[in-house]
């Protein structure tokens, strides 16, 4: 990596130089002379090792250089470093990490130590530092690439690519830079924000997973675009690469699987666990298998509320919920199946399910058929002539099928939850740009390497050679073809390794797609297929004993992969009738889930067919491997239309502690990723490239005034004009300008400092103008307004003098009128007395003619003589029947037969009305004299005349007091025989009574119409 140092002289070795120097520990240490021993040439230096210096006695310069003093802080952008090697990037970095300083600028490239704790660093307050500056102005910061990346959008769409080794923090800072653009976003309206940043918690629980090498590993790829139009966030679209699917059903020791289960698990009430059936996270095989279910500082049930939180921001329905948690507590249960052999017919091995519980559990929860379950994880469906056969499968099969059913339902699962955010916070926005942040798994080398490390370990070397392509060899194409003075800087190139996997026919995924699409072939044809194509490569390894593995020099360093179960994990295909019965469920969500498996299966069954190498080829399935490659190079296309700004994250350690910095570890990071050659060419290069037009029009502010040329003059001319006192830092090529990054943000500094200082003088302008305006118009109010107060001044002087006056009127007026007053008073007293006297004197007549007329008008009413017959005889009269005569008989009572109530329009039928159609010759109201007319008409004069007698007889009922005892009762009872002997007569009596009693203001005579009435 580093480049050699010139060779040096013992005896130019000084007392007090500083220098670097390898006293064996694998790298270089920072030391001061103390002395040179000529006779012995032995050189003797001190260093400090742990806190501690230490002598060492050299005899040999080798390894023995130079150095400069890196401070106590150490350097924020190591373009700057004069001493370039190995040694002072490492040590720069390992004193500013003790310093806690963890980030350090390559130019625009920012290096991020993982420092395995929080920091207060990432406030609004570092946010609104770090806004709208230019990236170097202040120290390296995360937030200053966000700022970068953000200002540099009006121009294209930008990307933040984040890269590193598993455990060296990617997660970290994609979550931090999506905060920086959430809190710098110009939207009045934070919900589409706020559902974007809580996509990123939901997906980490469904994502990542506990790892040997990291506590909170990405098992997938994530690139997420941020579409924003004027600097507001219209939406963002999430895109997912190759889920670790065999984490759902194995894991390594001291490895977990995916957090969302013991978050579940954690988080559930206990009356929700009965619900699902679920335990503790100990009781689950697809759980227990690393050993440990915690992690340290992981807060499961926190974080299960936290998860329940983004669900609720992303507005998931409580159904959605639940289906998500019966998917989640199936997989559980599937786990936990096991299986006992089974002989069958013709000496056939089959199996049977030893835990029916678990099954029931599984069927209930995803509605399925339980005996479908029991079908698909004991046997297999095959067609063949149009004949479905069914097969018994071995032990080893059906585990295959439980773990292939428990696969299908996670992977499936996640890809929903990805589409549903997409769905909710991806507007499918036109005519804007984004920033993309890229998220993808990091290299990795394990004891025990498997498909999934060859697909990650294949990424990360697209990454690397798409980082070389930008930082090294366009970089320099681009000098030639601008034909500038440029010495070629070499790199370390992985095409080489990405060919050896990827290159048709014979790369190793390619074989491996080969392979997959044959039925009788197996992971050991597989690995000899490898072993013949590529044996003489120097980029592969064969293994010297007979072990199923193959090797590969990675840009990071050699790995050995065991293709145990490479074919499997390659096809990973969900047999029909399983996908058949998942669709089947009476849970919607979930028949919908694999209704779109299906889609897809035909589709790529359907493309791949139309693209067939012969006409009569079976179609292939796509595989894994060939549908990541698709993915990862329409990834790398997205990428290639956008600004890249890196980030590379280093592991300090392998222990996941705190605060400690590992230096081999954190060397052969350096190396591998090309460190000291990318300081090399950012401090000797020119990576700022602007075409002539576009810098002239940008920085002319910079030329004075007076050196302007005019606006038709050459663009390159002005350039150079602009330029003339900065040589050595920029070329001018054919068509662009090409510039370090120091003068870039030099020109950029000075731009905004004439931009500011041209936008104060016009705000001085616009305010003094403003003010002036504001004066006169202060002026003429204050002409107003001392114009209104005098004529108030005045006008409270009268209305003072004019409030006195109408004070003495009304005092002189008031005096009088109480006078007049007090007289009316005594006169009205004496009034009001007199008619007092004259209302008391009219009542007591009133009162004395009343009871006169009421007694007096009818005793001399005569009576007809049949009733004269009775009165004489009632004395005389005995009843015929007493109460001994009478028996008592108890019998049943008769039941109500119907339901007697009042007619609904009754209100419409008011006896008023019928008085003023049928009383022709009365006036309606009580009387106290005979009538000499009946109220209805009669056609016989014998109706007539007893009529008339018949209101005598009422009004003698109502009115004599005198009646009582049989006399009345023989008064009333003849009054009802006349009625009811007579019809004629009934309604005649009837308004005769209503008459009398209507308005009768004697309670007493009233009270006998009435009964009266009730008695016909």
């Amino acid at each position: 990596m580093s480049s050699p140092s010139p060779t040096l002289v013992l005896s130019e070795m000084e007392k007090g130089e500083l220098v670097w120097f390898d006293p064996g520990v694998g790298h270089a240490l920072p030391g001061e002379v103390l002395e040179y021993h000529k006779p012995a040439q032995v050189l003797t230096v001190q260093a400090v090792i742990a806190g501690k210096p230490q002598v060492f006695s050299l005899t040999s310069t080798n390894g023995v250089r130079r150095r400069q003093d890196l401070g106590q802080n150490g350097i924020e952008d190591m373009i700057q470093l004069s001493d370039l090697n190995e040694a002072s990037l490492l040590w720069n970095l390992k004193i500013r990490y003790d310093k806690e300083l963890i980030y350090t600028y390559t130019g625009s490239i920012l290096i991020a130590v993982n420092p395995y704790k929080m920091y207060d660093m990432y406030g609004l307050d570092m946010v609104k530092k770090y806004e709208d500056q230019i990236l170097g102005t202040l120290p390296p910061h995360l937030f200053a690439i966000g700022s970068a990346a953000y200002s540099a959008l009006p121009r294209s769409s930008q990307v933040v690519v984040i890269s590193g080794e598993s455990g060296s923090g990617k997660t970290e800072s994609t979550k931090l830079v999506m905060q920086y653009l959430a809190a710098v976003n110009k939207s009045p309206s934070n919900l589409i924000t706020e559902q974007i940043l809580e996509a990123s918690p939901l997906l980490e629980s469904f994502g990542n997973a506990k790892t040997v090498r990291n506590d909170n590993s990405s098992r997938f790829g994530k690139f997420l675009e941020v579409h924003f139009k004027e600097g507001v966030i219209l939406g963002a679209k999430v895109t997912e690469y190759l889920l670790e699917k065999s984490r759902i059903v194995t894991q390594a020791p001291e490895e977990r699987n995916y957090h969302v289960f013991y978050e579940l698990l954690s988080g559930l009430s206990e009356e929700n666990k009965l619900k699902y059936g679920l335990l503790s996270a100990d009781k689950y095989f697809y759980l227990n298998q690393g050993g440990n279910c915690e992690i340290d500082g992981k807060y499961d049930n926190e974080d299960f509320q936290s998860l329940m939180s983004a669900m609720q921001v992303l507005g998931f329905t409580s159904e959605e919920q639940d289906t998500i948690f019966r998917i989640l507590a199936s997989v559980l249960h599937l786990g936990n199946v096991y299986f006992h052999r089974k002989q069958l017919k013709h000496g056939q091995e089959g199996v049977e399910i030893g835990s029916d519980a678990e099954i029931r559990w599984t069927g209930h929860l995803l509605q399925l058929n339980v005996d479908g379950i029991k079908q698909a994880l004991t046997t297999k469906t095959t067609e063949a002539r149009n004949e479905r056969l069914l097969t018994a499968l071995t032990i080893d099969q059906a585990l295959d099928a439980r773990d292939a059913f428990a696969k299908a339902l996670y992977s499936s699962l996640f890809a929903w939850l990805v589409a549903r955010i997409n769905h909710i916070v991806y507007k499918g926005t036109k005519k804007t740009t984004a920033i993309s942040i890229l998220d993808i798994f990091g290299f990795e080398d394990f004891k025990d390497n498997s498909f999934e490390q060859l697909c990650i370990n294949y990424a990360n070397e697209n990454l690397q050679f798409y980082f070389n392509k930008h930082i090294f060899k366009l970089e320099q194409q681009e000098y030639a073809k601008e034909k500038i003075i440029w010495q070629n800087i070499t790199y370390a190139d992985n095409l080489p390794v990405i060919q050896l996997l990827s290159k048709k026919p014979v790369g190793i995924l390619h074989l491996l797609d080969d392979e997959s699409n044959f039925p009788r072939a197996t992971d050991l044809s597989f690995l000899e297929k490898c072993h013949y194509n590529h044996a003489l490569n120097e980029l592969y390894s064969r293994p010297r004993l007979n072990v199923p593995e193959f090797g590969v020099r990675h840009y990071a360093g050699p790995v050995w992969y065991n293709v145990d179960g490479f074919l499997d994990k390659n096809r990973d295909t969900l047999r029909p009738d399983v996908v058949e019965l998942l669709i089947a469920s009476s849970l919607p969500m979930l028949s919908k889930m694999f209704l779109a498996v299906r889609s897809n299966h035909e589709a790529n069954k359907t493309m791949n067919k139309s693209n067939g190498r012969f006409v009569t080829m079976k179609p292939r399935t796509p595989t894994v491997s060939a549908r990541f490659h698709d993915s990862l190079q329409h990834l790398l296309e997205s990428m290639s239309r956008c600004n890249p700004w890196f980030v590379r994250c280093i592991k300090p350690n392998n222990d996941k502690m705190a605060m400690k910095f590992d230096m081999p570890i954190v060397l052969e990071q350096l190396r591998y990723s090309g460190m000291l050659e990318t300081i090399r060419i950012r401090k000797t290069g020119y990576p700022v490239r602007i075409k002539f037009q576009e810098f002239a029009e940008r920085y002319r502010y910079l030329l004075p005034t007076r050196n302007l040329p005019p606006r038709g003059a050459p663009s390159r001319e002005l350039c150079s004009l602009i330029l003339e006192k900065h040589s050595g830092e920029y070329q001018l090529g054919t068509t662009k300008v090409f510039l370090r990054e120091n003068l870039e943000r030099l020109l950029e500094h000075d731009r905004a400092t004439i931009l500011r200082k041209a936008a104060i003088t016009l705000q001085r302008n616009v305010r003094g103008f403003l003010a002036r305006k504001h004066y006169i118009n202060s002026k003429k109010s204050a002409v107003k307004l001392q114009a209104a107060y005098r004529g108030w001044r005045e006008r409270k002087k009268f209305m003072k003098m004019r409030k006195g006056i109408v004070c003495a009127q009304a005092h002189f007026r008031g005096k009088r009128q109480r006078k007049r007053y007090i007289q009316l008073k005594e006169e009205m007293k004496k009034r009001a007395e007199m008619a007092r006297e004259r209302a008391k004197l009219k009542a007591q007549k009133e009162e004395q003619e009343k009871s006169s007329c009421a007694v007096a008008g009818v005793n001399h009413l005569d009576i007809p003589a049949e009733l004269a017959f009775i009165f004489n005889k009632l004395d005389d009269w005995q009843p015929i029947h007493n109460e001994r005569q009478l028996v008592k008989v108890v019998g049943p009572i008769i039941e109500k037969s119907e339901n007697y109530a009042l007619p609904s329009d009754i209100d419409q039928h008011a006896f008023s009305k019928f008085t003023n159609i049928y009383f022709k010759s009365h006036v309606w109201g009580m009387k106290r004299e005979p009538i000499k007319t009946p109220f209805l008409n009669k056609n016989k004069d014998s109706d007539f005349t007893d009529s008339l007698a018949l209101f005598k007889l009422i009004l003698r009922f109502m009115n004599d007091d005198s009646l009582n005892g049989k006399k009345e009762q023989a008064l009333g009872d003849y009054i009802a025989y006349k009625g009811i002997s007579n019809e004629k007569l009934r309604d005649e009596i009837l308004c005769q009574l209503v008459n009398q009693t209507w308005r009768n203001d004697v309670v007493a005579n009233n009270e006998r119409g009435w009964l009266l009435m009730a008695n016909c």
